[in-house]
């Protein structure tokens, strides 16, 4: 790694952020793998819980300054293993200087130095970090956005961002693959085997309503008007020419933009987040207004309305609300409350 952007986060703010970096939860990942054992908390790096036929049956979380570490089904010290789930946690305990990525940017990555302070670097046009290898690589997926990450090394789970996939998850990364052998083409995750016969509803996906697909390309999405009111992005303090433009259709995708009236190459937020065009770059979904479909990249069950007076059901569609004696719908922990969340979503009416 050379020269890095030198923001310093605000860590209260960093970590709301991370707490909707991965979209997935603890049942998500049990419902893919057909095995027995422990898995992270996408959700808290502390936590952990227990798989038993796709189901979490047991949970917890470890004790005060540990981690669990997914991998090795264990709690490890903060000091010298990373958060699973936060770049801004693990940079404010690990205590040698240390490369992970920006779970909110795949685009980025982030510097610990030892002391408990974090700067941010850019990969540059078309690279991604990874963390497995702590370094750049040629994108347009994220190594990051990986159900592995939360899962134990050395088994085999389905691709929930693709039905009929299986992933070999191993030190915590894996590539979505594609049963080979005919007839046996579809990867059933609740067996851990490749049948003939279909498992999938059509349902199982992170994708929400998208009608694009990785490196699609646009003729009209780079047209001045929307080139030039995309916001300017910095790598290493400096302005580069190229933007990242809305898909004006979802919340989570986004063009790239070598320059005004170039061709658009269409990519997606990592999943659990979304596409804010006011900053360029991918958020937390709560923490501004899409006017699009919100469920679209979060594997929620509900998203909140703006102004969190109702919640939409992400299955159906359907629209519902809180009893009067807790108006309020938080969609970062899933609740009801008294109390209006101090999200820019439920304080935008």
């Amino acid at each position: 790694m050379e020269a890095f952007n030198v923001r310093i986060c605000v860590v209260a703010a960093c970590l709301f952020l991370a707490s909707q970096a991965t979209g997935y939860t603890m049942d998500d990942l049990c419902k893919q793998w057909s095995g027995t054992g422990y898995i992270g908390n996408p959700s808290n790096c502390r936590g952990w819980g227990y798989c038993k036929n796709q189901q979490t049956v047991k949970w917890g979380t470890c004790g005060d300054e540990l981690v669990f570490n997914a991998q090795t089904g264990s709690c490890e010290y903060a000091t010298t293993t990373p958060c699973s789930t936060s770049a801004v946690q693990t940079c404010s305990a690990i205590k040698s200087p240390i490369y992970v990525a920006n779970l909110l940017n795949c685009t980025e990555y982030a510097h610990c130095d030892g002391q408990g302070k974090i700067a941010y670097g850019d990969c540059g046009v078309g690279g991604v970090f990874s963390e497995s290898t702590t370094s750049c690589k040629w994108g347009p997926a994220c190594p990051q956005d990986n159900i592995c990450r939360f899962m134990p090394s050395n088994i085999f789970v389905g691709d929930p961002n693709k039905c009929g996939n299986y992933i070999n998850c191993i030190n915590g990364y894996g590539t979505s693959t594609a049963c080979t052998e005919s007839p046996s083409i579809y990867y059933n995750a609740a067996t851990g085997k490749c049948q003939s016969t279909n498992p999938c509803t059509g349902g199982n996906t992170n994708s929400g309503d998208s009608q694009f697909t990785v490196g699609q390309i646009s003729e009209e999405a780079c047209n001045t008007e929307d080139f030039d009111a995309a916001e300017a992005l910095t790598v290493d303090g400096e302005t580069v020419d190229y933007k990242y433009v809305s898909d004006s259709e979802t919340c989570y995708g986004y063009y790239y933009c070598a320059k005004a009236g170039a061709l658009g190459y269409w990519n997606q937020c990592p999943t659990g987040t979304q596409f804010n065009s006011k900053l360029g770059k991918c958020v937390s979904p709560a923490s501004f207004v899409c006017t699009h479909n919100r469920c679209g990249n979060v594997n929620s069950k509900f998203m909140a309305v703006e102004g969190c007076l109702s919640y939409t059901i992400c299955s159906s569609g359907a629209t519902a609300s809180c009893p009067s004696t807790s108006k309020y719908y938080d969609e970062v922990n899933n609740i009801c409350t008294n109390t209006i969340p101090k999200y820019t979503i439920c304080s935008s009416t």
